[in-house]
């Protein structure tokens, strides 16, 4: 799973623990994103 930007939703480049936006040049930590496994069909 990639994380994403969630300013410019692009896949951010580096991590596991800080990812920087290629697009903005600004960096995000690992712990302000959503990337948790979510398997497709499954509701709750």
């Amino acid at each position: 799973m990639t994380a994403t930007c969630p300013t410019h939703s692009v896949p951010l480049d580096g991590g596991p623990v800080l990812y920087t936006c290629p697009i903005g040049g600004h960096g995000v930590y690992a712990a302000d994103l959503s990337v948790e496994f979510h398997p497709a069909g499954v509701t709750r």
